[in-house]
Formats: structure tokens, C-alpha cells, sequence
């Protein structure tokens, strides 16, 4: 199983960029220790159509103020490991398309290898970061005992001090002999005190992340691209209505007395309402008016967007005074909470999400009781797809659409050895 993959939290601002030609190079930011970035800057850059920009550090909690400084340079961020992307995620210091490089059992196995040759005692080892599964799988093709190593799960929370910390419990209390560490800061503080190994990825690894990178901002500069046109009816004309709705980056266009026609792209409207969650301008607008209705539509032309906002303006009339809608291409019609977003909370009363969603309360129901089954309710769209008869596509629609409502979250992905790329695990909460 690869380290989770965590979606990255954008700003405002990148709203105002353009996204560029799909045709035209790209520009990997290349984080990490000074070691592994020239490394990984190599694979990038043997990838055609793309540049890597090397942004190395002394330290990982140099990671959130190297992106901050070198945010206008880059159209993604490629680190080394899971763990400055972590703490990039934890501080909302991204701010475009972000991946890292997971670490294989590959890197491991050679590791292993390395270590035999060396004559190094293997029957105790702890190993940090990588998935306890695929060490298991990684020792017994190596021949050694399954119990043979003692891991620790990598955690955004987690810091050097208790990646070392784990590294010596493990020698002291259950006599590992060799410690095996994916972190740099970790390796220079114990090979002063232990044996200890330091991977790096494999070339292997790093083409899978740079691919994976790849697509992931081919696609998002994409979704940029998608027309998004709103219709706005108010209870009177109102000036200010252009400053409240700059945030989305688009153009206003008064239609008559009470109706607006907004103009953008779905990119920074996707960005401003949390990932169609909440609407931080409905507020705003309530404030002044009485009665307020937007109607947000999404299309691959200015006809189609223009329906969808059609559509979804006839349905915010009928939520009461104050109510926005998001429609877009096969997809349920969404309604978007008034003001700001909750930091990390998502919604827990399922008539209030499944009205969100225009799905019933019994499908949710139903929903909540098959994940009641499910280890700490992760699933996938496949799993999704053979507990309930439906397509696999339907299931991942369905989990796009509660991911967008703030009830699951992208965690993971799984690697059963299947061609394309690896199903993502999804954590679902509904209450």
C-alpha cells in the first residue's frame, strides 16, 4: 500500500492564476533534504514537457516557508517523502497539485539485501514510514520471519524526535539490531548511537509519482478551464454585488433590475466555496437583501454551464429566502451552506445531507449502517460498488459527492497490483 496521498489545501489567491495551455511544460517543485531532491529532480526532469525546480532544506520544518516563498514559480509540488508533504498539509502551505514519493517494498527488499551481504544480524529490525502490510510482504520474500521487524505508521503529528524516539525503544526493549529510517534528521541523530539504514526511492517509485503528478495537474489546470456561469436575483439592484463576488475571479453582469449574470471558471469557484460546501458570499449578500438565490452552474461550454445555473436557480428558490445551488455535470445538484466553512468538520444530520446532495435519507441510512461493518469506515468505490449492486462509476460519484459535502475524506490508496492507478480509500463519517 502507498503512503496516503492528502489532498492539498489551495488559497484564495491561486484563484487569479491562469492555468496554463495542457500542452505547455510544466513546473515541478522538488522538496525535500539536499540528498534526495537532486534525485528526484533528475526523474522529473528526464519526463517530457516538464521542468523540476530544486527547493532543498536543512530541516523539515523549513518545508511551509519554502513553499510560500517559491509559490509563483511552481504549477505543482513534488516532495521527497510523506513527510514534508504532510506538514506542508497540516500548515495549508501548498496551494496548487501536490503529491510525494512513496517508498516501496522495493526500496526496502534492496535495503535488506544490502544488509545481508553486509552480515548484519536481521532477526529484530524497526523500520519507520512505511506500511506495516508491505513490510510483512517485503520480509517473507526476503525469507526472513514476519515478526522479524517492528514498525511505526508514519502520522501527520508526527515529528524526528519520535521517529528516534521509536528507533530506540525498539533496541532497548526488543533488542533490534538494525533501525531503518525513511527520515534524514532521524538518520543523523541515530547512526551516532545504532546500526541504522536510510532509504531512498527507488527510480521506479519516483516515475510513479512524477506520472501521478502529472495527470493530477493536467487535470486540475482542466477543471480550471470548465466554464462556471451563476445567476444571481436579488430583492433589489445592488452595487457593492461585483466587490462581494471578486473573490471567484470572474466578471458581473447586471441582467435587469433584480438579476446578475456571474462569469468565471470552475477553478477558483471550486476554491472559494471549500470544494462546493459552503458559499462565504451568500452570507454577505443576506446581510443587505431580504431575498437571495444564486444558482451556480459548471459546463464544458458557456450553453451548458448556463442550463445547469438555470437549474440550480429554480432550486434555490424553492430552499427559502436565502439559499444557493450548485449544479454541474452528472452530478446531483448541491446545496451550499451559508457563510465560511467549519475547519474539518463536515456534516453529521443526514436529512440535512441528503437534502444537500438530492439523495434520500433511507440511501444514506443504509449507507451508514454498511460502514458500520467497515474498519474505521474507509472504503473504496469498488467496495462501495459490490455492497449496494451499483456501477463502480456511480460509487465514485457518490463518494465525490459526500467528499464535497465535507463527510469523507481522501486518505489512501490501495495497491492490489492492478493495472492503471490504485483505488482511492475514502474515511466516511456520517454521525
Amino acid at each position: 500500500m502507498k503512503t496516503p496521498q492528502r489532498p492539498s489545501t489551495a488559497r484564495p489567491d491561486q484563484g487569479r492564476r491562469v492555468a496554463p495551455r495542457p500542452d505547455r511544460t510544466l513546473v515541478f517543485g522538488i522538496v525535500g533534504p539536499a540528498d534526495l531532491v537532486p534525485r528526484v529532480a533528475a526523474v522529473a526532469e528526464a519526463t517530457p514537457a516538464l521542468r523540476a525546480v530544486r527547493l532543498p532544506y536543512r530541516q523539515e520544518q523549513e518545508t511551509a516557508r519554502i513553499l510560500r516563498e517559491h509559490a509563483d514559480e511552481v504549477d505543482a509540488w513534488l516532495f521527497t517523502g510523506v513527510v514534508p508533504h504532510a506538514i506542508a498539509d497540516a500548515e495549508h502551505a501548498a496551494g496548487a497539485p501536490a503529491g510525494h514519493v512513496s517508498y516501496s517494498g522495493l526500496t526496502l527488499l534492496a535495503a535488506l539485501f544490502r544488509l545481508g551481504r553486509e552480515g548484519r544480524d536481521l532477526t529484530r529490525i524497526s523500520i519507520d514510514t512505511l506500511d506495516p502490510l508491505e513490510v510483512r510482504e517485503t520480509l517473507a520474500e526476503a525469507g526472513l520471519a514476519a515478526d522479524a521487524a517492528r514498525t511505526m505508521v508514519y502520522a501527520p503529528e508526527v515529528r524526528s524526535r519520535d521517529v528516534v524516539a521509536f528507533h530506540r525503544q525498539a533496541r532497548e526493549e526488543e533488542g533490534a539490531t538494525v533501525a531503518v529510517t525513511c527520515l534524514r534528521s532521524a538518520y543523523d541523530v541515530l547512526r551516532k548511537e545504532m546500526p541504522v539504514v536510510r532509504l531512498a526511492p527507488s527510480p521506479r517509485d519516483i516515475r510513479d509519482a512524477v506520472d501521478d503528478l502529472v495527470l493530477q495537474t493536467r487535470n486540475a489546470h482542466h477543471s480550471d478551464a470548465q466554464v462556471a456561469l451563476g445567476f444571481v436575483e436579488l430583492a433589489e439592484a445592488d452595487p457593492a454585488l461585483e466587490r462581494d463576488l471578486g473573490e471567484l475571479g470572474g466578471a458581473v453582469v447586471r441582467i435587469d433590475a433584480e438579476r446578475y449574470l456571474l462569469v468565471t471558471t470552475r477553478g477558483p469557484l471550486e476554491r472559494v466555496t471549500d470544494g462546493f460546501r459552503a458559499a462565504p458570499f451568500l452570507g454577505r449578500l443576506a446581510e443587505r437583501h431580504d431575498h437571495v438565490h444564486v444558482g451556480l452552474g459548471i459546463g464544458r461550454s458557456a450553453g451548458e454551464a448556463a442550463a445547469h445555473a438555470s437549474r440550480a436557480l429554480a432550486r434555490a428558490r424553492a430552499q427559502g429566502d436565502v439559499a444557493a445551488v450548485l449544479a454541474a455535470p452528472h452530478d446531483a445538484d448541491i446545496i451550499l451552506a451559508v457563510g465560511e466553512p467549519a475547519e474539518g468538520a463536515g456534516p453529521t444530520d443526514l436529512g440535512r445531507l441528503a437534502q444537500r446532495l438530492g439523495m434520500s435519507r433511507a440511501t444514506l441510512q443504509s449507507l451508514r449502517q454498511f460502514l458500520e461493518g467497515v474498519e474505521e469506515g474507509r472504503v473504496t468505490a469498488t467496495e462501495l460498488a459490490l455492497a449496494f449492486e451499483i456501477q463502480e462509476r456511480s460509487a465514485r460519484r457518490l463518494l465525490k459527492r459526500l467528499e464535497r459535502a465535507g463527510a469523507a475524506v481522501p486518505v489512501g490508496t490501495l495497491n492490489e497490483g492492478q493495472m492503471g492507478r490504485p483505488p482511492v480509500v475514502y474515511h466516511v463519517e456520517l454521525g
